[in-house]
């Protein structure tokens, strides 16, 4: 049986029964397949070698080119899919960029390389994609910087506008600032301008609740004449305002400290050497109760050695 191949227009048609049916029915044009393999290529050979003028015949010389030439594109095709299988298998675990059109650009890693539809695809985020739609290969220093900027973005996410920020909002923002510093410094070029922007204007606003809140802390403090009338009842309220405004203080950063005011300073100095010389007149001092604390932590921990001695014995 002779390989004979229809020819319409240019093109191969697959079938004669698919061209007399292709205008039938709806109306619509059957789309037929013009990519030629080895097989279409050889029945067009053999339609091409059936009709040619039997005057003027192709020589020999000739169809052993085109079967050269074609051979050739053959294998050149073949070794660009095993490239292509072999690059996509060398891309499993790396953290690659993937151009999604409209979608913009997804980034992951590649989990697996398999084939469909004959074309290789790879597995990012649970999602299959054409080789050809590869955009950028990273490496670790890349990947390790975009996981950990994609982190500290969305600390800054969480953190409130500078209109609603509180001293309660301290924590959160040490955190972010902390995730940012662990970064690299190639690591925290990965960080968004205006997410490190956000941080630092909150983390100015910070600066001035917190000093504000250890200056509101020494205006409710007594004045030293106040301190010097107590009696010993009172002394003990005043004492335990003292030690909220020095804890308040001791929480301070540098920065913070310096947007306190001199005369807020002077007051709390004041206050807290009058609170300290009253305690004197009563016969008890802050520095009596840390004394006693000592004596008890020292009595505990004789007693925890003399019962580990006992066990070795």
């Amino acid at each position: 049986m002779a390989l004979i191949q229809p020819v319409k227009d240019g093109r191969v048609v697959e079938d004669s029964s698919d061209a007399s049916s292709s205008t039938s029915g709806s109306g619509k044009k059957k789309n037929v397949n013009n990519t030629m393999g080895q097989e279409q290529f050889l029945q067009l050979l053999v339609a091409q070698m059936q009709y040619q003028d039997p005057l003027e015949p192709t020589s020999n010389t000739e169809w052993v080119a085109q079967m050269a030439t074609f051979s050739m594109v053959e294998s050149l095709n073949n070794m660009q899919q095993a490239f292509d299988k072999q690059s996509a298998n060398a891309l499993v675990g790396k953290y690659v960029l993937i151009n999604d059109g409209d979608n913009g650009y997804v980034k992951g890693k590649v989990d697996y390389v398999t084939k469909q539809d004959g074309k290789t695809k790879i597995s990012v985020n649970d999602k299959l994609y054409d080789l050809d739609k590869l955009d950028t290969v990273a490496d670790e220093e890349y990947y390790k910087g975009s996981v950990l900027a994609n982190e500290f973005h969305e600390m800054v996410k969480l953190l409130p506008d500078e209109k609603n920020l509180t001293v309660n909002d301290a924590g959160l923002l040490k955190s972010a600032r902390e995730e940012y510093e662990k970064m690299t410094d190639s690591q925290k070029q990965f960080v968004e301008k205006d997410a490190l922007d956000k941080l630092r204007k909150l983390e100015t606003k910070m600066d001035a609740l917190k000093a504000t809140q250890f200056t509101g802390l020494v205006n409710g403090l007594p004045s030293v004449s106040d301190v010097e009338a107590a009696d010993e009842e009172t002394l003990k309220g005043y004492v335990a305002s003292l030690k909220k405004a020095s804890d308040c203080y001791e929480s301070l950063t540098e920065t913070q400290r310096k947007n306190v005011g001199e005369s807020t300073m002077t007051q709390y100095q004041e206050v807290t050497t009058a609170i300290q010389e009253a305690e004197k007149k009563f016969g008890h001092t802050s520095d009596d109760d840390e004394d006693s604390k000592d004596d008890v932590a020292s009595i505990l921990q004789q007693i925890l050695d003399e019962l580990k001695s006992q066990k070795t014995e």
